[in-house]
Parts: C-alpha cells; structure tokens; sequence
C-alpha cells in the first residue's frame, strides 16, 4: 500500500481590502467559491465572528481542511490550506484565495508531509 503524500499550504496574506476581513459571512462564501473552483470535496464549513470585527472560518474537506483567520486591523489573513487528496486541487484552492482576497503581500510556505516519516515515541 502506498504511503499518503500530504500537501499542507500556509500562508500569510496582507495588504488584503479590509471588507473581505471583517464578517464572518464573508469568509464562508470565500470558502464555498474557493472549494467549489478548486474542486475539493466540502463537508461543512463553520465560522466564529470577532468583536468589533474579524473572523475565523474553517471548511473541513473530505480532503482534510481549509482554514482563514482574519485581522481587518492589519488588512491581514492567515491561511491554511492541507490536504491528503490532489496537490493540484490544494494549489487551485491557494491561488483562488489569492484571487479573492488580492494581497498586496503574501508569504508562503508548502510542506510536504508523509506517515511513514512520523517516528514513535
């Protein structure tokens, strides 16, 4: 049996406009539009809104997971994209949310990771 090839995304997205960072129903429909283009298997996705503003969303994919946290002080997104499924689906969902949430700045790190490098302990 083959061992499982993960992908896992991060990303730091800044200069983004602040009315894509403020409601928590923003960022589900970016979630819905970005899992949809991408061609990722949605489960459900959830949402908890920040006062005054500000949100974190979550989908949780058949895949494993997208996740935005979100600082409209700081016009700024954290993101988290990781998947046991396509790499190429994981790369369309990550160039969708550049897409929508058009960074002035973004700093990116992908990780390639595999079970059988985990080690017991």
């Amino acid at each position: 049996m083959k061992t499982p090839n993960s992908i896992h995304i991060i990303a730091d997205f800044s200069g983004c406009p602040a009315e894509l960072l403020e409601l928590r129903q923003q960022g589900e429909e970016i979630l819905r539009l970005t899992i949809e283009k991408s061609g990722l298997s949605c489960v459900m996705i959830r949402s908890h809104q920040f006062e005054p503003s500000g949100y974190t969303a979550a989908a949780l994919l058949t895949e494993s997971h997208i996740t935005l946290h979100t600082w409209p002080e700081h016009a700024a997104v954290q993101i988290d994209i990781f998947t046991c499924g396509s790499h190429d689906r994981a790369r369309a969902a990550f160039s969708e949310l550049k897409s929508l949430f058009r960074p002035l700045k973004v700093a990116e790190k992908i990780l390639f990771r595999r079970l059988d490098s985990l080690s017991e302990t």
